[in-house]
Formats: C-alpha cells, structure tokens, sequence
C-alpha cells in the first residue's frame, strides 16, 4: 500500500512511496506529513486518516 502525504504548503495529498522534493501540486519545496490512515475505523492502509486532514 502507498503511503498517503499531505502538503503542509497547499493541502493537497495524493499516495507515494515516499514523499517527493516538490508538491506535485504546489510545485513548491514543502514538508509533507503522513495521512495514512493505520486503524480499521477509517479503512486501513491506502487511505487518508480524516482525523488528519
């Protein structure tokens, strides 16, 4: 499963091994934080946590 980034810049998220050197977005050089959802309440790995969006 891919882990699930979020852009600390624009907001935006998308799924990724690891995060990239620019918000495919934004295009800007931001810090991404994992949204991954880890817990069967919000459907496991591969999804966003909206706990954290």
């Amino acid at each position: 499963m891919l882990t699930q980034w979020k852009c600390s810049h624009c907001g935006y998220t998308f799924g990724a091994e690891k995060p990239p050197e620019e918000c495919p977005s934004c295009k800007e050089k931001c810090a991404f934080m994992d949204v991954s959802c880890y817990t069967p309440e919000c459907g496991g790995p591969g999804n966003i946590d909206p706990r954290l969006t």
